[in-house]
C-alpha cells in the first residue's frame, strides 16, 4: 500500500477541512494510506512516503519543507486556495514552484498561475454526493461563511436591512468565530436587525441542512478560491446568489443572474427581492443551479484524481 501525508494548515476550517477530509477518503478509496501531517504523526514514524499533498501553498510551507526532509523522493501535489491565488500570490510561489502538480476549484483560477505552473495544473471541482432536499417553507437565505474580512460576512444582514418592510426574507448564518471584533459586530447586528440570526458554527449536516431548506445561498467573499459552498448548492439545486469575483464565476459563469459587485449591499438587496417577489427569477437561479449539479458528482472528482496520480506515475 502506498503512503500519502496530507498537510493541512492547523487553523483549517468550514471550506478547506471539508476539502481536506473528503480528499483523504478519496485517496483512501484508492488504496492509499493516507496520514494527517501533525505531530502524531512524528510520534509514530512511518516506512517510504510516495505523495505529499499540502492544501494551501503559503500556510503549509514550512510543514512541507520539513517532510522534504524525511522523505526527500516524494511526490508534491499542492492545492491553491483562494488566498494562495488572489491574495498572497508572491507568498505562494516557493511552494507553487516545487509542486510536481498543482490543483485548482475552478479555471479561472489558471489565470493567475505562469505558463509553466499552469502546465502542471489540474481542475478539480469540489463534490457531494446527491442529497434529499428539506421542503422549503420559509424565505431564509442562508450565509455559510466563517466570521473573516475577506468573506464579507455582515453584507448578506446589510442588505436585509435595505429590504422595505412587507419583505419577509429572513438571513439565517452559520460559520466559525475567527476574528473577535467581526463576533462583536456580528452580536450588535443581531440586536438591531430582527431580519438576521448568525447561529455560530455548526456540524457540516446542520449547516447542509440549513442550505437544502433555504430559498437561496448568498456567497458575499471578496476572494474565494472555489467555493465548497456553491458545488454544494449545485448538487441541492439551491439558487446561489453570488459576488462577481474570479472564484465565483469561475464555478457559475460569467452570466450568472445572480451576481453582485463584491460589497454591494444595495445591489444584493436587489437580488434578495427578486428571489422572494419574482418566481421565475428564482426558478431560472434553481434550473442554473441544477444544471452544474454534474459538476459536483463524485465520480467527477475521482476521475480527475485518478488522472492527476496517473499522471505522477501512480497507475491504477
Amino acid at each position: 500500500m502506498r503512503t500519502a501525508i496530507l498537510s493541512i494548515p492547523t487553523d483549517a476550517l468550514g471550506g478547506n477541512r471539508t476539502t481536506a477530509l473528503r480528499w483523504a477518503l478519496r485517496l483512501r478509496s484508492m488504496g492509499w494510506d493516507v496520514r494527517r501531517a501533525d505531530r502524531s504523526l512524528a510520534r509514530a514514524p512511518i516506512g517510504k512516503v510516495e505523495l505529499i499533498v499540502a492544501l494551501h501553498a503559503v500556510h503549509s510551507q514550512v510543514e512541507v519543507q520539513g517532510l522534504f526532509a524525511q522523505h526527500p523522493t516524494a511526490k508534491l501535489v499542492v492545492a491553491c486556495t483562494g488566498t494562495d491565488i488572489y491574495e498572497l500570490g508572491d507568498e505562494a510561489q516557493p511552494l507553487l514552484e516545487r509542486a510536481d502538480r498543482l490543483i485548482v476549484l475552478q479555471a479561472h483560477a489558471l489565470e493567475e498561475l505562469s505558463p509553466a505552473q499552469r502546465a502542471r495544473a489540474h481542475v478539480i471541482h469540489q463534490s457531494m454526493p446527491p442529497r434529499s432536499v428539506p421542503t422549503r417553507e420559509s424565505l431564509d437565505i442562508a450565509v455559510l461563511a466563517s466570521l473573516r474580512a475577506v468573506k464579507e460576512p455582515l453584507l448578506p444582514a446589510q442588505a436585509a436591512r435595505l429590504l422595505p418592510a412587507r419583505s419577509r426574507v429572513q438571513v439565517l448564518h452559520v460559520g466559525a468565530a475567527l476574528n473577535e471584533p467581526l463576533v462583536e459586530a456580528v452580536r450588535l447586528e443581531q440586536l438591531a436587525n430582527p431580519r438576521y440570526e448568525w447561529r455560530g458554527n455548526v456540524r457540516r449536516s446542520e449547516a447542509l441542512c440549513l442550505l437544502g431548506g433555504a430559498r437561496a445561498v448568498v456567497v458575499p467573499s471578496r476572494s474565494e478560491g472555489g467555493a465548497n459552498v456553491i458545488t454544494e448548492a449545485f448538487a441541492l439545486g439551491i439558487p446561489v446568489l453570488a459576488s462577481a469575483i474570479p472564484g465565483n464565476t469561475g464555478l457559475l459563469g460569467e452570466g450568472h443572474p445572480g451576481l453582485f459587485q463584491p460589497g454591494d449591499a444595495e445591489g444584493l438587496a436587489r437580488l434578495m427581492l427578486r428571489v422572494e417577489g419574482e418566481p421565475p427569477f428564482a426558478e431560472e437561479l434553481t434550473r442554473r443551479s441544477k444544471e452544474r449539479a454534474a459538476l459536483a458528482a463524485p465520480e467527477r472528482e475521482a476521475a480527475a484524481w485518478l488522472d492527476l496520480l496517473q499522471e505522477l506515475g501512480f497507475a491504477g
